[in-house]
């Protein structure tokens, strides 16, 4: 059984809503998904800050000291990146 992105993810919580919305499965989206994270990048609010090229941080996540984070990235509000 393959299961279809709308049975995996509430797409009401994600950034990516209607890039998802243009495919059936999740495989389907990672072709373009580079080129998606830096166009979301570019209208996060202030609430984000770049810290390198490529990789967008929420003010309020928490990032461990030895996390190794590889562009491109949107790590959002309130997660938990260890390493």
């Amino acid at each position: 059984m393959m299961i279809k992105i709308e049975e995996l993810y509430d797409l009401n919580h994600t950034l990516a809503e209607n890039y998802l919305k243009k495919f059936t499965y999740p495989w389907e989206a990672l072709s373009q998904i580079r080129e998606l994270v830096y166009a979301l990048g570019d209208t996060l609010s202030e609430d984000y800050v770049q810290k390198q090229e490529g990789v967008w941080i929420h003010k309020t996540a928490q990032i461990a000291p030895t996390a190794s984070i590889t562009p491109p990235c949107i790590i959002g509000a309130r997660a938990e990146v260890r390493h």
